[in-house]
């Protein structure tokens, strides 16, 4: 089991991944299992507001009590842009600017990236060491400073989540029939040669 940063910060798709019905089971498990870890290991995980807007574009009331108890946990932090997070997003446009492309080669729109480092921003400023998000963009600017990346499905699953991926059944053949049972009588088989 890998040991957690001090600090991570999350972007909008993880926000909405929690809070979703609609998650796939496994991102489920991978996504509780990651707080679960954080809180024991008295990690913050940083929710930055940029993000948090993000989610409630799409989230309507219900995100806002989602949000109340978020707040809640102690491993949760919500984190504006303020002046330390302005500081660490000057540094990032400075050095792709400095570089001769103020994209940083990236195919996305001005205000896409602009967003993402923002939210990656707000993590370094907090000292974040790893950042959890599906997004490329937001990926490939955290990795540009020396944050470690990570997608969702690259979170660890619990032990008994895990053995409940070992063994799954097969129950029907390719052409749609249930496959045959095969009874072994265990005094059926000759006895092994010495």
């Amino acid at each position: 089991m890998k040991i957690l940063p001090k600090v991570i910060v999350v972007d909008a798709n993880f926000i909405v991944a929690y809070c979703s019905s609609t998650t796939p089971p496994d991102d489920r498990a991978r996504i509780n299992y990651f707080i679960e870890r954080a809180e024991k290991a008295k990690s913050k995980v940083v929710f930055p507001m940029v993000c948090i807007a993000e989610f409630l574009v799409g989230a309507e009331l219900a995100g806002i009590e989602f949000l109340k108890t978020l707040e809640k946990k102690a491993c949760i932090v919500m984190a504006d842009f303020n002046m330390a997070a302005a500081y660490e997003l000057a540094q990032i446009d400075r050095a792709a600017i400095g570089a001769g492309d103020k994209k940083d080669e990236s195919e996305e729109n001005w205000q896409k990236i602009k967003t993402d480092r923002q939210l990656v921003a707000t993590g370094k400023s907090l000292g974040a060491k790893l950042i959890i998000s599906n997004d490329r963009g937001v990926r490939n600017n955290a990795l540009r400073i020396g944050m470690e990346a990570m997608r969702i499905q690259e979170l660890e699953l619990s032990e008994n989540d895990r053995q409940m991926h070992l063994v799954e059944p097969i129950k029907t053949l390719p052409n749609g029939k249930p496959v045959p049972l095969k009874v072994v009588r265990l005094g059926s088989r000759p006895a092994p040669k010495v």
